[in-house]
Parts: structure tokens; sequence; C-alpha cells
């Protein structure tokens, strides 16, 4: 069958997207497009919640078909990692215990505040200040139906009970830490390639994946840019071909944007208090010193 037998299952804004895509370029490895169907945990989170998810099988298969013959075909759903328990149980219902699965875990302070920007950019329901969202985050997941899970700030980057869950059930677990992703690259594409017993293969960087660090001027703009609107509708008519329609988005977003800015102290160091009790633990079952995350 032409299901996945290997996944990344996040953490969102940990490098996924481009590993993702890195992995795609060997010849014994097919990523499915797009990126993150999200199949195994739609239903049962809420159907609304998941922008361009995948809901019944056959579409599921679908987005695999005529790769059977690749030794991988993979996909990588990052909120797999926050919800293990569903995960777990419609892997061993729709794949394979033995699938291969790729963790990558990044900075949690640094992930929520990458994950606040990137919903802010990309979801018309974010407009919060980064402190207000962190305080309704929970509230507001749970008592709005079509809330994207990737607002749950500050749940996601609680790692070590994701990790421990995921890791007593399957055995076939690859964890990498974006500090050494970001900083020995090949070495740490090898012990991938390592990892699923494939041959290494020279790794194409030019591209670039999801580029943060800005974001919209005003939220009119925002708007403009993200819903349906009868300008976009008549742009689609007057402008048939979709390479023009992107490089007119693209030059809309390079006016219409400014540089994100830090971090406020105040709340860094709060978020150090909030996840140093978790990174302690994770350290302990990865056996590998993560403390300086929250120094």
């Amino acid at each position: 069958m032409a299901l996945p037998n290997l996944l990344i299952v996040g953490a969102a804004k940990s490098g996924t997207t481009s590993l993702h895509n890195y992995l795609n370029q060997h010849p014994d490895i097919f990523m499915c497009s797009p990126k993150e169907p999200h199949f195994l945990i739609n239903k049962e989170i809420g159907e609304q919640r998941i922008p361009k998810g995948v809901l019944n099988l056959e579409d599921y298969k679908s987005l695999f078909e005529g790769k059977s013959g690749k030794r991988y075909r993979g996909e990588s759903s990052v909120m797999y990692l926050s919800f293990p328990e569903i995960t777990i149980k419609n892997i061993k219902k729709y794949l394979s215990e033995d699938v291969k699965i790729i963790i990558m875990l990044r900075n949690p302070v640094e992930r929520a505040y990458s994950g606040y920007q990137h919903v802010k950019r990309y979801n018309i329901m974010e407009s919060l200040s980064f402190e207000d969202a962190l305080e309704q985050s929970e509230h507001r997941y749970h008592n709005t139906s079509n809330m994207t899970p990737a607002s749950r700030y500050l749940e996601l980057g609680l790692y070590y009970k994701q990790v421990k869950v995921l890791s007593e059930a399957f055995k076939n677990i690859h964890l990498i830490i974006y500090d050494d992703y970001k900083h020995h690259f090949d070495k740490e594409m090898n012990k991938v390639f390592h990892f699923l017993g494939v041959d290494p293969v020279k790794i194409n960087t030019e591209g670039e994946h999801m580029v943060g660090g800005w974001e919209w001027k005003s939220e009119w703009m925002k708007s403009l840019m993200m819903k349906k609107n009868p300008l976009k509708t008549a742009l689609k008519f007057l402008l048939p071909f979709k390479s023009l329609r992107k490089g007119i988005r693209v030059n809309l977003q390079k006016g219409n944007t400014k540089k994100v800015k830090k971090i406020n102290p105040e709340t860094k160091r709060w978020l150090k208090g909030y996840y140093k009790s978790d990174v302690e633990q994770l350290s302990l079952l990865l056996e590998r010193d993560l403390n300086y995350w929250i120094l």
C-alpha cells in the first residue's frame, strides 16, 4: 500500500519544513505535497482546525499515489507531536508500528515566539499581542472550534511528555535538536540518512523555506492578502498565469511588511521559568543537557 512509512511529527517552527524539502531531494525518498495533511489527528481535534487538512483515507492515499516503489514515503504534520495519544492510536490503525519517526525540537522559548509570529502572519484570527495570546491560548483554543492548534503557544513547547509517550510506543524514532541542525547541518543530515538506512547525498540548501522574521504593517493589508475577496477573484480572472499573480503578491508583501521586534525581555524570563521543569525532565529523558535553553 502506498501509505507513508516516514513521519516528521514536529515540533512546529523547529526546521521541519526545510527537512521535509531536503529529504525529498533523495532518490529513495518521496515527501508529499502538501507537507502537512494531518490526517492522523484531524477528525479527533476538529475538522475545521487545520487548513487544507486531509480528512479521509482515500485522499490521504492519493498523496502517495504512484510512489510505492520508493523506499520511503513521508509526510510532515507538525501537530502530531502535541497530540501523541491520538497520533499513536492512528499510526497503529492506518500505518505500521515500524514507521520511521523524526522529531525536531527547538528551544521552547524561541519556538513559542516564532510560532506566534507565524500564526499572526497567516491566520486572520490572531490579532492579540504575544503576552495576551500566551495568557488566552488554551482557553481560546478549547472554546473556538476553528482555532488552529498552532495557537497553543505554551502547550506546544512542553516536549517531555510528548517525546516520552511516543518513544514508549515506537522503536524507530530519531530526534534532532534544532541548534545542531542549524550549526552542524551536514553532520545532522548524515545522522538522518543513517537512521533511514539510505546512502548520504549532497543536499542543495539554496532554496529558503518558511522564512520568518517579518510581520504585516496593518491588519487591513493582512486581511486583504489572507482572506478570499472579490479583488482576488477578479485578479485570477484577469491574470490567469499563476506565476504573474505570485509576483504581484510578493511585491505587495515586501511593501507592506516590517521586521519583527525582539521578544520582550520580561516575557522571555517568564517563559524560561515556565519551561524550566519540563526542560529538566527532557534532559534526563534524552540523557542530554538542554538546560542552556532556560538559562
